[in-house]
């Protein structure tokens, strides 16, 4: 009776799926389960339903359900690794694909899907060994030729990289390629590749396109979306604006500020804004202006600073920080591998005071003695912070440069705040994962891009964290230059 009863459901279940009635479907592949609790083909359906609703949270529940009942089943690991990433759960995604993979050992979509999964989730190096293993068994599998190249790019193995690249036999331009032949220094391959990515939005199509050449108009430059190229970039600019007779920048609107203290920009304008006043400019992306001036290693690089802070602004967080008196003070940005609580080894540094430079949710600050009156709550070590109201306003980071401008250095994971360190050319260290960002270039205590900066990375194995000491000394060294 219940098997007839089950099935029944069922087949009410898939009927409505077919009319797209998921919630409905959902219902009844419940009731079937409250009826037979261990019926996996009920958790599937309610698990496909949930998905094709767009609830991947939901499915993953009755997909973990189903895993759980009928261990070692790849196609139940392989959905639920899916809805995991679908949910941005991504290490518990690559677990559930590895277990899919161990009961499919020579299959090498599966293996490709897994490389996939660990890329996504922080894993490049795992990631590369499971692309290589797909390509063992299958050597035409698509998705490990496709991703190769970019996890390799993400292990810090550029020349592997662009060889993989090479092996996929795709000439079109490529981020990851491009960052591969930066960071081995081919400068003319990479810049070309990143000039040919860039997205034309609609209204620079209807301007002259640049090609580097002098120009008696002004020239419209985009930036798109990731602030880290104004900075990246930021070089490019004065040697553009040597060429034209105004140089104006169209950013997000966030970032319309921050823009407008970058060297060579004549104007900085919000890509909402409308734009009729330069109707006979020309116009260029960002990325694409060291492949239009045919830049090289030797001549991207700054000729003083490329940032400048609001003084107004400096002189607001300096007085809440008190800086300038007493012991110096030291911005300090965490993140990725190197964690709050993994600040201990700066335990005892008696000498400096430490400043967080990143806006933090109220719950993570705590009243405090310090100057701003507040501190990081929780951390090993004191380091305050300049408040709730710090980077709380419309334009974006134009805090954060107002306070490194007026700090004596900074130690800090790669980010916004260490580049901004970089373009005003503030004395500081960077704390660098073993494969950092074509910038930092491959090796060496300095990139020229950012001079005022020295460089600590990684080593084989080892910890962000145990770079805090040397770090330390080398700030003392710089401020005492």
């Amino acid at each position: 009776m219940t098997e007839t009863v089950v099935d029944q459901l069922l087949a009410r279940a898939n009927a409505a799926e077919m009319a797209h009635k998921w919630i409905e479907a959902i219902a009844l592949y419940e009731v079937a389960l409250v009826r037979a609790p261990d019926h996996v083909p009920a958790m599937l359906g309610a698990a496909a339903a949930a998905r094709a609703n767009g609830d991947h949270a939901r499915a993953v529940v009755f997909l973990t359900r189903a895993d759980r009942t009928e261990l070692g089943r790849a196609d139940i690991t392989m959905a639920l690794g899916e809805a995991l990433t679908a949910t941005s759960r991504l290490k518990e995604a690559a677990a559930a694909f590895e277990r899919a993979r161990a009961a499919r050992p020579l299959d090498a979509e599966l293996a490709a899907r897994l490389g996939a999964a660990r890329l996504a989730a922080g894993d490049a190096d795992g990631a590369v060994s499971a692309f290589e293993a797909a390509l063992r068994l299958d050597p035409s599998e698509p998705q490990a030729l496709r991703e190769l190249g970019s996890a390799l790019v993400t292990a810090g193995r550029p020349l592997a990289a662009v060889e993989a690249f090479r092996r996929h036999d795709d000439s079109r331009p490529h981020a990851d390629r491009a960052a591969a032949f930066l960071s081995l220094g081919d400068m003319a391959a990479g810049f070309a590749d990143l000039d040919a990515i860039a997205v034309r939005p609609t209204w620079a199509s209807r301007l002259l396109p640049w090609d580097g050449s002098p120009l008696e108009r002004s020239l419209l430059v985009w930036t798109g979306s990731d602030p880290l190229d104004l900075l990246t970039f930021a070089p490019a600019l004065p040697l553009a604006r040597s060429l034209v007779s105004e140089l104006v920048l169209v950013v997000p609107k966030p970032f319309v500020r921050l823009a407008s203290g970058l060297a060579g920009a004549d104007h900085a304008v919000a890509e909402s804004d409308d734009l009729g006043a330069w109707a006979g400019a020309a116009a260029a992306p960002l990325a694409g202006l060291p492949h239009r001036l045919g830049l090289t290693a030797g001549s991207f690089l700054p000729t003083g600073p490329l940032l400048a802070a609001e003084p107004a602004l400096a002189d607001r967080w300096s007085a809440r920080l008190d800086l300038g008196r007493g012991r110096r003070a030291i911005g300090l940005v965490w993140g990725g591998d190197l964690r709050l609580e993994n600040l201990a080894p700066l335990a005892g540094v008696g000498d400096l005071r430490f400043v967080a430079l990143e806006r933090l949710p109220s719950t993570l600050l705590a009243r405090s003695s310090a100057s701003s009156g507040w501190e990081v709550a929780s951390s090993p070590i004191r380091v305050e912070h300049p408040g709730p109201d710090f980077e709380a306003g419309v334009d974006a980071r134009v805090d954060c440069v107002a306070l490194i401008s007026r700090l004596d250095a900074v130690i800090a994971v790669d980010g916004l705040p260490l580049r901004v360190a970089g373009a005003l050319q503030r004395s500081g260290v960077a704390l660098l994962a073993a494969a950092a960002d074509w910038n930092w270039r491959l090796e060496g205590e300095k990139t020229p891009i950012y001079p005022s900066l020295s460089l600590l990375r990684q080593r084989p194995g080892g910890a962000l964290a145990s770079l805090l000491p040397e770090a330390v000394q080398r700030v003392r060294n710089l401020i005492a230059s």
